[in-house]
């Protein structure tokens, strides 16, 4: 008796009329909506967090400290925007960084292009090991290199006379020994993309390697150069960990300079995010004129033809 009832509820619910059934352009539709529900869920969550330091750079220090979630202050307050210039020399630490993270970059790029495309175009003994060398790089956390690091511009400083610590070419010197090797990695994949057979033809019209590798190949990884560029610029203007221990007073990047802003009494949250805020205009103009050439590059470099 109680199987037979089963039976017929399981066939009354499987009895779904055909006029209620979705049609394969509303299961297109629903999934269209769900995807772009979810799409519009990770750029808020993405944005928010850039937002509010917008915003709170118009709050005095009360309203901050009133944890309201006021997504547009009612009343503006300007003030930080030129109280910030007062209390510390940023534009010496926006200078600063700028410096190092453009010549870490260029150097990056010069160093890790010619290696990566060494690497794409050549056999030599100990190739994979090299391989696996640079990528290994990428495993170890900065604060185990931290000392190790110190006691080198120490070492350099007193035995071969170089100062390297709180100067630029230190500062270049350190950055540049852990981008390399993420040159290598993202830049290695993008000339394998580009066909060996373009070089051969422009050697054939009579240019030497050298000529065909800056006149042929390099134009076209633009894109890749490109994005690899950008990344090593904000990884170089963004490093926190080595700029607090190894530039501390005359070179002090934006990173660190920022920090003033919270004092041992009181933190002051409003020019704080004001100076970032200045500090991330250039930097998302930079990658709004470039997107195309980043994305181009970042998708091209997955894909070995």
């Amino acid at each position: 008796m109680l199987s037979s009832l089963m039976a017929a509820v399981g066939s009354e619910s499987t009895m779904v009329p055909d006029e209620m059934r979705l049609t394969a352009d509303g299961k297109e539709l629903v999934y269209q909506l769900l995807w772009r529900s979810v799409l519009i869920l990770v750029l808020i969550f993405a944005i928010f967090p850039v937002w509010m330091m917008f915003t709170t750079s118009f709050k005095t220090r009360d309203e901050v400290l009133q944890l309201g979630l006021d997504i547009i202050p009612a009343d503006p307050y300007v003030q930080n925007y030129f109280l910030m210039f007062q209390r510390f020399p940023l534009v010496d630490y926006y200078v600063n960084s700028l410096v190092i993270s453009s010549v870490t970059t260029v150097l990056s790029l010069l160093i890790g292009g010619l290696a990566a495309y060494s690497l794409s175009r050549y056999e030599f003994p100990g190739k994979e090991k090299f391989e696996m060398g640079a990528l290994a790089t990428q495993m170890i956390p900065g604060v185990l290199i931290l000392i190790p690091m110190f006691l080198l511009f120490i070492v350099m400083d007193q035995s071969a006379n170089v100062p390297m610590k709180d100067t630029y070419h230190g500062m270049i010197f350190l950055y540049t020994t852990f981008t390399v090797p993420f040159t290598i990695w993202m830049l290695r994949g993008y000339f394998d993309t580009i066909p060996t057979a373009l070089e051969e033809a422009a050697r054939i019209d009579g240019c030497t390697r050298t000529q065909a590798l800056f006149r042929v190949v390099m134009p076209l990884a633009a894109p890749g150069l490109a994005a690899t560029g950008m990344f090593v610029f904000l990884l170089a203007f963004n490093e926190v960990l080595f700029a607090s221990v190894l530039a501390t007073d005359n070179v002090t990047p934006f990173s660190i300079g920022i920090q003033n802003f919270q004092q041992q009494d009181q933190t002051m949250w409003g020019q704080m995010m004001a100076a970032s805020t200045l500090a991330a205009v250039p930097l998302l103009a930079i990658f709004v004129v470039f997107q195309r050439q980043i994305v181009s590059g970042l998708t091209s470099g997955s894909v070995k033809q």
